[in-house]
């Protein structure tokens, strides 16, 4: 026996020398011993594992420190993690095909000095909510991977991962610090589905992919960190990724929102920084220096802000392409190659207070049809002329090196300078069969053709020399889900009007609220203003619309400043833009009632649908074929099964969701190919397998009525419920929900009718008596039977549920429901949500509703548990119509009995290796007694309390013995002695 941290913990050698200790880690774990914490010290030396599986709480020690012992496997782990584990210095190495050093799928993992390697690329997992601490350590040639669940990895490194350095997935909450990633064959830190992570004092170098990529809606804060020479961009950021930057070294990114600040890019070897697809940069005293080609691009879809910072010594400081947009305000553009700023056709460019300097070509060129508002531009020492094609009114303004820029005002009414173009038969159709193509939306085809029809019988009349008659309203609302087509739509529509001859260019400009709203009176005029005039000629695509509305905000905002502005411009330049609102469906009726006039400029509204399964199927085989790639006829199969059960909750992204199951699954096929050691033929390359899907496509976390998983682990389950102290009515219960759901499974195979399994439940009872204990096992048991796809059991309380504000609640209490999908959601004292009489509006009545829907939403996936004193869960239970129906039934927990909470402690004590006499025992029932109300109401947790009580005693005693220069014996140790229970 050891002391340790204050406690006792049973300490063992392993030695393949010494004849004092065991000779294998596994004997160690095997030999007999009191229960409660092991530690095992392990001599120097080499040893063999296969796949130890650590329960409990156990420290493995490197006696010889760090390096001394070396610890080989061949089986799917050396370590798999259930309880909590520490390792101190050893080196882990696993050879099997698909092994890992470590793998934790519970508890707790502590890695401390520790070198880890694995044959399979995938040195070290964490899954299913285990915790993983890796510190000051090493990890070759595998990677670090964090999937739902939570650590640290801190001053440690990453080397040579044939995948990628460190990956963090689903819902993961992981704090990077102090670490290096080098030579990752993909990426060195991928961030992903919905993990929010930190990454600091971190370099990242030489990775075959980016150096750190954020996607999937995760969020990563990335501090005071380096990426050197990655082969693709040094940071990603794409697919409703977030990145919050601070003082980077080298980074890109493509198809998210990223803010950076202080941040320095020295020598990428492509763009120093880009931004497209949609994706929106805001860079703040930022430096770019030495990139191959751009300094900063801004490309097709992408919108860039660069305050202040400065471009230098890359091929071409600033580039703007496609409708890429970009805004220019104090930065310094100098001494770069072809060119200091290039902006291509169909670009929109805002520079104001800049410099160009010192370029070996022009300073600037713009290309015929680009938008570029300049000024306050200087532009000197550079090796040859400006190339400017930009109208009048800007090249004048930017001849105004110094001048103040003037105020921004709405323009005065004036009549159309509308040059019609030829109308071609050809060019129409072509476009009509463009949007024929795409993927269902019958009525807003039908809509369209529509539209369409009637402006060519208008411009017929107008070339028989006919009246006109009155300019069709043309602004549409289109309202819909996320990826229902509507941007797509919306740009085939601006082409097919510049086809009729009704707007000039047909040029697309896309903006949101933050385009349109400033932070001051009069700001969001004058931005609504500048983006309506760079739209004149085309479509002006405002998406999410109804966020202009105050009705969608609180108090004074200026988005209502922004909609009145917009019907003002709407009415004076009524022919020379076509404005399309976006939104949902529900938001967008009420948006527009916000201003009289909004309604009547809007010649009517186009409800996109939600894609059918079938539809995204199509989506997905259309991004396939485009590709060159081949679905195989299960394949199709499985894709259409996982759209049919999909949940439609208000985020899905429809044709978005179906090109991101497409993207993962093309890096899933190339992982499966590469791991072959034959190469691939022609038509492997090219076929798409259903294991492609594998942790792609949400196969659900429901497991309802499936095969139940493991026997052996219901039998254990059941045993640990046996073992518990009273409870006799409890364990008939769950007992009888046990047989209920083996009896449903059968009557189901069968053919017979099998009702819905009773799921959520109401456990009430004074504290301590055993209703969180019951919870544990009741997920576990569930998880064991295939009712429930993992079984964790997630404990909240008012607090983790109510926010302080109104919308947060809903937000928190969503949140903490996703973290028990798959289990089981444990709400202690629940009552405490219900709203007390008399006392006004109360966020928990808002916690209440919002679990209401979850439960129905998703019943299959997670099963409710609401604890409490019994009359106040009754009351609870009144405070929602639905919420009493959600619960399938009440179990009563019963206050221990004396005699059953002296059992407790003794339990206690056994399972922490000390032993009660009977005169102890006695001891402890005499002081029970003497407080009944305590103990009786507090239950075990009184007991818990106690006995801790006890361990002081015995320790003080302990202590007093050796003051007095007697060693306490093992016996001394051991034993709880009367005096130690006394008051």
């Amino acid at each position: 026996m050891a002391a340790v941290n204050g406690g006792l913990m049973f300490r063992l050698l392993v030695s393949q020398t010494d004849p004092r200790g065991l000779r294998t880690i596994l004997d160690a774990l095997e030999l007999p011993r009191p229960a409660g914490p092991l530690l095992i010290d392990v001599a120097p030396g080499h040893y063999r594992t296969e796949g130890l599986r650590c329960w409990g709480t156990v420290a493995i020690n490197a006696l010889g420190g760090r390096g001394s012992v070396v610890i080989d496997g061949s089986a799917s782990y050396n370590f798999q993690v259930e309880g909590h584990m520490t390792l101190r210095g050893l080196v882990l190495r696993n050879w099997h095909e698909t092994g890992r050093a470590l793998n934790a799928v519970g508890g707790t993992a502590v890695v401390e000095d520790c070198e880890l390697l694995a044959k399979s690329g995938n040195a070290v997992s964490a899954w299913g909510g285990a915790e993983l601490f890796l510190q000051r350590s090493t990890v070759r040639e595998g990677a670090v991977v964090y999937s739902d669940a939570a650590g640290l990895i801190e001053e440690s490194s990453v080397i040579g991962s044939a995948l990628c350095g460190i990956a963090l997935r689903d819902g993961s909450r992981v704090s990077v610090r102090n670490t290096r990633v080098q030579g990752a064959v993909d990426h060195g830190i991928l961030v992903a589905s919905g993990v929010n992570a930190l990454i600091e004092q971190c370099r990242v170098e030489e990775t075959g992919q980016a150096g750190i990529l954020v996607r999937d809606h995760a969020q990563a804060t990335i501090r005071a960190s380096e990426i050197h020479r990655s082969t693709q961009c040094g940071l990603v950021v794409r697919d409703s990724g977030q990145a919050d930057v601070h003082g980077l070294l080298v980074w890109c990114t493509t198809s998210g929102a990223l803010t950076a600040a202080r941040m320095t890019v020295r020598d990428a070897r492509r763009n120093g920084a880009l931004a497209d697809e949609r994706s929106t940069a805001t860079l703040t005293d930022c430096e770019v220096v030495r990139a191959a080609a751009h300094g900063i691009l801004a490309g097709d879809g992408g919108r860039v802000a660069l305050v202040r910072g400065a471009v230098s010594e890359s091929d071409l400081g600033v580039g703007v392409t496609g409708d890429g947009s970009l805004i220019m305000n104090g930065t310094v553009v100098a001494r770069n190659g072809r060119a200091g700023i290039g902006v291509d056709a169909g670009a929109r460019v805002v520079i104001q207070g800049c410099e160009v300097t010192g370029t070996d070509g022009p300073g600037i060129i713009t290309a015929q049809g680009s938008h570029v508002e300049i000024r306050e531009l200087v532009a000197e020492g550079n090796k040859a002329e400006d190339r400017l094609n930009v109208p009048p009114a800007a090249a004048a303004a930017s001849a105004q090196a110094t001048a103040p820029p003037p105020p921004a005002t709405a323009p005065a009414r004036t009549e159309p300078a509308r040059a019609r173009t030829p109308v071609t038969a050809e060019a129409v159709d072509g476009l009509l069969a463009e949007l024929d193509a795409m993927v269902g939306l019958r009525e807003v085809k039908d809509e369209i053709r529509k539209l369409v029809k009637f402006l060519r019988v208008a411009e017929q009349r107008r070339a028989a020399g006919l009246p006109e008659g009155p300019v069709i309203g043309r602004h549409m609302v289109f309202s819909g889900s996320p990826g229902t087509g509507k941007t797509t739509v919306a740009r085939v529509y601006g082409r097919l009007l510049a086809a009729l001859g009704v707007v000039t260019g047909g040029h697309f400009t896309e903006v949101s609220r933050a385009d349109l709203v400033g932070s001051h009176l009069g700001e969001t005029t004058a931005m609504t203003t500048a983006v309506f005039n760079r739209a004149r000629g085309g479509v002006l695509f405002i998406d999410e619309a109804y966020t202009l509305s105050r009705r969608f905000g609180t108090g004074t905002d200026f988005g209502q400043e922004a909609i009145d502005t917009l019907v003002k411009l709407l009415e004076d330049h009524r022919e020379e833009v076509v404005v399309v609102f976006a939104g949902y469906s529900a938001e967008m009726r009420e948006f527009l009632s916000a201003n009289p006039g909004l309604q009547s400029r809007i010649s009517r509204t186009i409800e996109f649908e939600d894609y059918s399964p079938d539809e995204l199927v199509g989506i997905f085989e259309g991004l396939a074929g485009q590709y060159g790639f081949q679905l195989a006829e299960p394949t199709r199969a499985a894709l259409a099964a996982h759209f049919r059960q999909v949940r439609r909750t208000e985020t899905f992204g429809n044709g978005r969701e179906a090109r991101r199951i497409f993207e993962a699954a093309l890096e899933q096929q190339a992982l499966r190919l590469a791991d072959r050691e034959e190469t691939p033929s022609p038509g492997e390359l090219v076929l798409l397998l259903p294991d492609d899907l594998d942790g792609v496509v949400d196969r659900g976390l429901g497991a309802r009525f499936a095969e139940a998983r493991d026997s052996g682990q219901l039998d254990t389950i059941l045993g640990e419920l046996s073992a518990m102290v009273g409870l006799e009515g409890i364990k008939a219960a769950i007992r009888d929900l046990t047989d209920l759901i083996i009896t449903t499974r059968r009557r189901r195979d069968a053919g017979l009718p099998a009702d819905p399994m009773p799921s959520h439940l109401i456990f009430s009872g004074p504290p301590g008596t055993g209703k969180t204990t019951v919870a544990r096992l009741y997920g576990s048991l569930l998880a064991a039977l295939g009712v429930l796809a993992r079984g964790q059991v997630v404990e909240v309380s008012r607090s983790d549920l109510v926010g302080q504000f109104v919308g947060s609640t809903a937000l928190q209490t969503a949140e903490q429901f996703e973290r028990a999908r798959g289990g089981v959601l444990f709400i202690d004292e629940a009552y405490t949500l219900a709203r007390p009489g008399g006392t006004g509006h109360d966020f928990g009545q808002e916690a209440i509703d919002t679990l209401v829907k979850l439960m129905e939403d998703h019943r299959d996936e997670v099963v409710v548990i609401a604890a409490g004193y019994a009359d106040e869960m009754t009351a609870f239970l009144d405070v929602n119509p639905g919420l009493a129906s959600r619960f399938s039934a009440t179990i009563a927990f019963p206050a221990y009995s004396p005699g059953e909470l002296l059992t407790i402690l003794a339990q206690h004590a056994e399972r922490s290796g000390f032993e009660t006499p009977d005169a102890t025992l006695q001891a402890v029932r005499a002081r029970i007694a003497t407080d009944p109300e305590r103990f009786v109401q507090g239950g075990a947790r009184e007991v818990r309390k106690l006995f801790d009580e006890i361990k002081s005693a015995h320790a003080r005693r302990i202590a007093a013995l050796e003051r007095v220069g007697r060693e306490a014996t093992m016996d001394d140790l051991r034993v709880l002695l009367p005096e130690d229970a006394a008051r």
